[in-house]
């Protein structure tokens, strides 16, 4: 029988290493980008993956789980970067948002089930999500002038917090 609190910690040290596979991915994305407009805005979803990962490890060493970083997730990312990047801008957001939509509700649902204390973490960790598909989504509107404000704006509270 799976221990309800072991479960938990399971899927937060998921959590934590999907933001490794994701620095890894967005960095790589960033430095494969011809258009620099483009290659900034992977630049500042980079930063914003790098400041939810050490929130993640914050959370994940205080659980008592292992808060060491993959280097096969790290790999993963930096496999994937291709996969990516090698597809029509239009292709590409519509891809990168459907893959956000099954991991904010599993990324909520953590939030829910955690100690009071835990919640804000694991709040930013799903509005991260969120800002990430809302940069996808304005970008596949036709509005790039404004589509990396949502991200822009979750850093900016989060430095203010």
């Amino acid at each position: 029988m799976v221990d309800v609190k072991d479960d938990f910690i399971a899927k937060v040290e998921r959590a934590y290493q999907g933001e490794v596979y994701g620095e890894a991915l967005y960095s790589g994305i960033a430095e494969a980008m011809a258009d620099p407009d483009r290659a900034n805005k992977w630049r500042l979803l980079t930063e914003l993956e790098v400041v939810t990962k050490a929130r993640m490890r914050d959370l994940v060493a205080k659980l008592g789980g292992d808060a060491r970083e993959s280097d096969a997730f790290r790999q993963k990312g930096i496999d994937h970067v291709q996969r990516y990047v090698s597809l029509p801008w239009d292709d590409f957001m519509k891809r990168f948002s459907g893959e956000l939509d099954p991991i904010i509700p599993r990324y909520a649902a953590l939030e829910q089930r955690c100690a009071p204390e835990d919640a804000e973490t694991l709040r930013f960790l799903t509005e991260h999500e969120v800002v990430t598909k809302e940069f996808c989504e304005l970008e596949l509107a036709g509005r790039p002038d404004v589509s990396i404000d949502p991200v822009r704006d979750l850093i900016a509270r989060m430095r203010g917090a």
